[in-house]
């Protein structure tokens, strides 16, 4: 698992303490949809791709031919290595050179693709996924020609990695970034301290649909509590 002692330890304290309600299973849906999906480290955010404008987010047609698209942002050097070590983690949290955008493209729903992961499914309204989309897009270091600049194959799926705006450090690391996606899309979340995986998806299940959780969430029943929504 990627990350910092300190993260991490905020992460496992708010990871055991007492959470707000999950919703019920009957609770109707209505699109459309974002998933995030905890990586242990960071919080990637998937969206179905016919949902989204290609005017808004005209990168996405690199992948055109896929159902669903999961993002993420972080340091040039360390989010890219499949196993990172504690000194690209402190050079990545003090002495970052660069930020990246991870791009995957997949067919399969996020919830079996991500098999192991932990999911939370989030209603935007069409004015919110077309103003995430905008973030997404904002996101992508574009050349002379307004294309995005990839710069390596990604992780998993059908994805690359590109060059990405923004400076990485401790306080606006790829969970914060994925934090202040969501707050533009219109979700209550404070992006500011949510800065890893644990807060992201602690935070976000005031508002969010829990599709699996992890093994140190404590469910709580919903008791009639009245949940946020994003807007």
């Amino acid at each position: 698992m990627k990350g910092l002692t300190g993260p991490l330890l905020i992460t496992l304290v708010a990871a055991c303490a007492p959470l707000p309600p999950v919703t019920p299973a009957h609770t109707p849906r209505s699109g459309p949809f974002v998933y995030l999906v905890s990586h242990g480290w960071h919080v990637g955010i998937a969206v179905e791709q016919g949902n989204v404008p290609p005017t808004i987010w005209p990168e996405s047609a690199e992948f055109s031919g896929f159902r669903y698209l999961e993002v993420g942002w972080g340091d040039a050097n360390y989010y890219p290595t499949a196993h990172g070590s504690v000194g690209l983690a402190l050079k990545a949290t003090f002495r970052s050179r660069g930020s990246v955008l991870h791009v995957a493209a997949f067919d399969a729903g996020p919830p079996e693709f991500f098999g192991m992961s932990k999911i939370i499914e989030v209603t935007l309204s069409r004015r919110g996924l077309e103003d995430l989309a905008r973030f997404i897009h904002a996101t992508y270091v574009l050349d002379a020609s307004g294309r995005p600049v990839a710069v390596g194959p990604g992780i998993y799926g059908h994805g690359a990695f590109y060059r990405a705006t923004g400076e990485y450090r401790l306080l606006n690391n790829s969970n914060t970034w994925t934090a202040r996606a969501l707050a533009v899309a219109g979700c209550p979340i404070d992006a500011a301290g949510a800065i890893t995986a644990g807060g992201v998806m602690y935070e976000a299940r005031r508002f969010g649909r829990v599709i699996r959780n992890g093994a140190l969430w404590r469910d709580v029943p919903a008791d009639g509590t009245e949940r946020e929504a994003c807007r």
